[in-house]
């Protein structure tokens, strides 16, 4: 396809239920082929944007990230889907906005547990570099001033969530790895050793990928499931209720990237 007037804004999302919320946002849209992958351009907010279902994992989610980007001339990636919560303090319905990105599932793993490396470095002797993708300071604040004003929509009363609160907007690290999970263990580990507030498959690898293009990628995730022992039995439930939250967000934030 032919390169678009002003660099887009990618947009990521794992699954076709992802996609679909953001796809009935766009206006101007068209369907193209880069390859074999069918892309979406269109206008989000009158901001250039390019729209894919990047599939699920993190080599999926990398490989689609430097065919767009390149292929594009991209000026920012953003993944936009669900996530896993970790954090005791975040709900269903949440959103979780990464300022810190972390592949939990790369390093030296030892019968002490795994020793986490910066990815791509060799997992062998003493780590070498920091293991997190950052978001840039000051994109993190003009992100922050353009979310501060949004009001999340409450959950649908026939999905039988019992809230505290309406749901609401946190930042903090968001963790990656090649597994869904279902464990009350795991959730309670990835919490305590990376801060993380939530889980999930694709970011962090997207965050290296675009690292290596020289643009910012930010990770936008509605919370679906609570990552523990039922994690599988809600995910089905809640996934197309809160992926729309999400793409309210990126809806906001278009204008700042």
């Amino acid at each position: 396809m032919s390169a678009i007037p002003d660099r887009p804004i990618a947009l990521l999302s794992p699954m076709v239920e992802e996609r679909d919320a953001l796809f009935h946002r766009l206006t101007d849209a068209a369907t193209h082929a880069i390859g074999t992958l069918q892309v979406v351009t269109g206008k989000l907010e009158g901001h250039s944007v390019v729209l894919a279902e990047s599939g699920v994992g993190k080599v999926a989610s990398a490989a689609i990230t430097t065919l767009i980007a390149t292929a594009l001339d991209c000026r920012a990636i953003v993944v936009c889907g669900v996530a896993g919560g970790i954090d005791p303090e975040l709900g269903i319905g949440d959103v979780v906005i990464a300022d810190r990105l972390i592949q939990h599932d790369y390093g030296h793993l030892t019968n002490q547990g795994i020793r986490n490396f910066r990815p791509g470095i060799a997992p062998l002797g003493e780590a070498r570099d920091r293991i997190a993708f950052d978001l840039h300071p000051e994109l993190l604040m003009r992100i922050g001033a353009a979310v501060k004003d949004i009001q999340l929509l409450p959950l649908p009363s026939d999905l039988g969530v019992v809230t505290r609160r309406p749901p609401r907007i946190a930042f903090g690290p968001i963790v990656s790895g090649d597994q869904f999970i279902n464990s009350e263990d795991v959730r309670e580990r990835l919490h305590r050793d990376y801060a993380a507030l939530a889980v999930e498959m694709e970011g962090a690898a997207v965050a290296q990928a675009a690292e290596l293009i020289g643009i910012p990628c930010i990770v936008i995730r509605s919370l679906s499931d609570l990552a523990g022992a039922e994690s599988h039995l809600d995910f089905p439930k809640f996934l197309r209720a809160v992926a729309p939250t999400a793409a309210e967000v990126v809806s906001r934030i278009v204008s700042v990237l």
